[in-house]
C-alpha cells in the first residue's frame, strides 16, 4: 500500500525572503515516494539545481544518467557568456545539493532510502527512533558532506555517489517515516543523544506549517538550531 503523508512544510533561512529557500521537496504518496534536496548556499544557483533533481527523481529511479540529464537541464538555464566574470567563475565551479529518496516497497514490506549529503531520514515506531540515515550521530553534521554536483565528473568519481539502506517492517504494525534537511536533523539527533524525547514528540505532532515555523523560530532564537532553510516531511506506513 502507499504511504500516507501527514505533513510537508518548509521554513526559509530568512523569513523575509522565502523565495530564496534552497530546499526542494516532491511527494508521490500514491507511489510511496518522497524526494528531498537541499541546495548548497555557497554554490551557484543551488535553488535551481535542487529543484531539477527532485522534479526528475520523483518520476524516475535515481541513476548517474538521470543526474547527468539534470545537469544538462541546469546548463540550459544559464549562459555564462552573458555573466560577469565572477558569476561565470562561480557557475563553472558548479552547483551542489543533497538528495534524499525514500521509497516504500509494500510487496517486500520495506522502505529503501538513498542519500547523498546530509539530509536525514528517520524510521520511527511510536516514540522510538529505530534507525536514522545517512547519519546516526549529530556530530556527523559538522563534517563536509558529499553532494551531487552539476559537474558530473565529480559525481562519477565518487564511489558510490550515494548510499542506500533498507528498513523492513512487520506484516502488522505502524511506522513513521520522517525526512528533513540538515539543521533540523542535527537538532533532533542531538536531543535523542541526550535521552530527550521531547523533540521527536513535538515533530511528530506537527500538522500545520505554522507549527513548524514556530518550532524553528523558537529553537533558532535559543541558539539550539542552526539558521538554515529547514524542511520536514512526516509520512506513515501502515501494514495489515
Amino acid at each position: 500500500m502507499a504511504i500516507t503523508v501527514l505533513f510537508e512544510g518548509t521554513v526559509a533561512k530568512h523569513s523575509e525572503s522565502p523565495e530564496e529557500n534552497e530546499d526542494a521537496c516532491r511527494l508521490a504518496p500514491d507511489r510511496g515516494r518522497v524526494v528531498l534536496s537541499d541546495g548548497a548556499s555557497e554554490s551557484f544557483d543551488a535553488r535551481s539545481w535542487a529543484r531539477l533533481l527532485v522534479d526528475r527523481v520523483i518520476e524516475e529511479e535515481l541513476t548517474l544518467d538521470v543526474v547527468a540529464e539534470c545537469a544538462e537541464a541546469y546548463a540550459r538555464l544559464h549562459d555564462p557568456a552573458s555573466m560577469s566574470w565572477s558569476r561565470a567563475a562561480a557557475y563553472e565551479r558548479g552547483s551542489f545539493a543533497t538528495l534524499l529518496v525514500a521509497q516504500d516497497y509494500p510487496e517486500s514490506r520495506m522502505v529503501r532510502v538513498a542519500a547523498s549529503g546530509d539530509s536525514l531520514a528517520l524510521w520511527v515506531d511510536g516514540g522510538e527512533v529505530l534507525a536514522s540515515f545517512p547519519y546516526d550521530r549529530s556530530e556527523l553534521f559538522q563534517e563536509k558532506p558529499v553532494l551531487l554536483a552539476t559537474r558530473t565528473n565529480l559525481n562519477s568519481s565518487q564511489s558510490p555517489a550515494w548510499a542506500t539502506c533498507e528498513w523492513p517492517y512487520d506484516e502488522q504494525g505502524y511506522r513513521f517515516l520522517l525526512c528533513m534537511t540538515d539543521a533540523l536533523g542535527a537538532w533532533l539527533l542531538a536531543h535523542q543523544e541526550r535521552g530527550d524525547t521531547s523533540a521527536l514528540e513535538r515533530l511528530l505532532s506537527i500538522r500545520e506549517p505554522g507549527e513548524l515555523r514556530e518550532l524553528v523560530d523558537q529553537e533558532r532564537i535559543a541558539g539550539r538550531m542552526r539558521r538554515d532553510d529547514t524542511t520536514l516531511v512526516i509520512a506513515s506506513v501502515t501494514q495489515g
